[in-house]
């Protein structure tokens, strides 16, 4: 039986166009690393609506983080969420995490 890939949901402010531009730096963030995509199940999500995604992991920028704090998944925030360097270094860790727990799970 396989693992559940990790949920993540990339928030910004509308869910719109910046949305699927973090989403795609997440996803080629994460391939650098030597992630897999079928490890990975990305969704873009609006500051209103991200709780209700359920995800294992949050990314987003500075200005939404604090509202989303207290919430069971990690919060992962970057200052530039076009920069796929930061993205990489500050979620990596975290899903290597929650990954690790998947497998463990399954």
């Amino acid at each position: 039986m396989a693992f559940k890939p990790v949920k993540i949901a990339a928030v910004c402010g509308m869910g719109l166009g910046s949305g699927l531009l973090v989403k795609m730096g997440v996803e080629r963030a994460l391939k650098k690393l030597g992630f897999d995509p079928k490890d990975m199940n990305i969704e873009v999500a609006d500051i209103s609506t991200a709780k209700a995604v359920w995800p294992d992991i949050f990314v987003t920028s500075t200005e939404f983080a604090t509202r989303l704090r207290g919430e069971k998944a990690p919060v992962v925030e970057v200052h530039n969420l076009f920069d796929e360097n930061e993205i990489g270094e500050k979620l990596g860790p975290v899903f290597k995490q929650v990954l690790e727990q998947h497998k463990a799970a399954k």
